[in-house]
């Protein structure tokens, strides 16, 4: 993202582009992938939902299910591949709910988590 700035001189104007600074520290990739959020608050839950951020050390996804911020959280991303023959891989994630946004009148919600650890699972079931 660039910000235009200008600065007279008197006679002309010459004209500087800044680039925002990027605060995050892993590089954010906005993708649609399945999420099946499993534990939450040490307790077993079955909550599927789609990303829309995703990057090493936290994920944006939404669900159709109020959660609740600073709760510990475990959930899959589901890695998919387009070769059918090839089973799929999750990634295993554990983290806390940092951000909770109420997304229209449905009850559908934004979540903002972070990733403490994460994992590479091969789904032995073929799914």
């Amino acid at each position: 993202m660039f910000q235009t700035v200008l600065f007279d001189t008197g006679t002309a104007k010459t004209v500087a582009r800044t680039e925002s600074a990027e605060r995050r520290k892993a590089q954010r990739f906005h993708l649609a992938l399945p999420i099946q959020i499993v534990s939450l608050s040490q307790r077993r839950v079955d909550v599927p939902g789609k990303t829309r951020d995703l990057s090493a050390n936290g994920a944006y996804f939404v669900v159709n299910s109020d959660l609740e911020t600073g709760a510990p959280i475990e959930f899959f991303v589901t890695l998919q591949d387009l070769r059918p023959a090839f089973r799929k891989v999750k990634l295993r994630c554990r983290g806390h709910i940092t951000r909770l946004d109420k997304l229209g009148p449905a009850d559908r919600w934004g979540v903002a988590a972070t990733i403490d650890r994460y994992q590479f699972v091969r789904d032995t079931a073929g799914n």
